[in-house]
C-alpha cells in the first residue's frame, strides 16, 4: 500500500480542518456518517 501512496496512485481524504470552536460541527458530521476521510481539527 505504501507504494502506491509513494506513486500517487492513492490520496488521503481529510474533511476539514475544523477549528477548535467548531468541533461540535466536525462531530456531527462523523455522527452522521457524512464525512468523506479523516477528520481534521485544528488547535
Amino acid at each position: 500500500m505504501n507504494e502506491l501512496f509513494e506513486a500517487g496512485k492513492i490520496k488521503p481524504v481529510i474533511e476539514g480542518p475544523y477549528k477548535l470552536d467548531e468541533i461540535h460541527k466536525a462531530f456531527r458530521i462523523f455522527g452522521k456518517g457524512d464525512h468523506k476521510g479523516k477528520i481534521v481539527i485544528t488547535m
